[in-house]
């Protein structure tokens, strides 16, 4: 009603007036078309904090029982220094106990620290690098077996696997394959041909939550 109206209006405007411009036509272009909105104005994302660059976490092995009875646990802290450079740090302590017989046994502790960074190369893939030390026990041969204490210190390197558990401290489950170069060099001080490193072979497996 009201666009007839005014289209009536315009028609009768130009024959009152034979000098004004022809009407508008008004194109047949179907349904009225609806504009999109305007592209909403993107909120400027907040850059990480201090806190949200923290990572905390840590691992629980090697666990044994029975003849050879084993607990160990290693936690760790670091900072996400980039989206792909990792720096951390942490503790480990390592209790052992021998059962030769059922009054016989004999037990060490191992304990000490490390310092590591992980480097993100491909998605789930990173490259590792790792330096330990610890305060290791082991037999003297030259005073009748008396047990001595002594630091080791070891420099790793090697890479993991991780898997997303979607914490905000605890981000990942990483499983680590390290060979420690300095593994020659763990030596029993008083019978060279023992090596006293804790593990069997220069390879160090880990699982850490991290």
């Amino acid at each position: 009603m009201v666009v007839a109206s005014l289209w009536t209006f315009t028609a009768a405007a130009q024959t009152a007036n034979p000098d004004a411009p022809p009407p508008p036509v008004r194109p047949n272009d179907g349904p009225i078309k609806v504009l999109d909105a305007p592209p909403r104005k993107q909120e400027d994302q907040r850059p990480p904090s201090a806190l949200d660059r923290l990572r905390l976490g840590g691992s629980i092995g090697p666990l044994s029982f029975g003849t050879v009875t084993s607990i160990g646990v290693s936690p760790v802290a670091g900072y996400q220094v980039t989206n792909r450079l990792s720096l951390g740090g942490g503790f480990t302590y390592q209790y052992t106990q021998l059962r030769y017989s059922s009054t016989s046994k004999s037990s060490y502790d191992n304990y000490g620290g490390r310092v590591f960074g992980m480097f993100n190369v491909y998605e789930s893939i990173n490259l590792n690098a790792e330096y330990e030390s610890l305060n290791v026990q082991y037999r003297d041969h030259n005073a009748s077996g008396v047990r001595r204490r002594t630091w080791i210190n070891s420099a790793m390197v090697g890479a993991s696997y991780s898997t997303p558990v979607g914490g905000r401290f605890v981000r990942a489950f990483n499983l680590m394959l390290l060979y420690n170069l300095s593994y020659n060099n763990l030596v029993n001080p008083s019978y060279p041909a023992e090596n006293i490193y804790p593990t069997s072979s220069p390879l160090v497996i880990r699982a850490v939550l991290f």
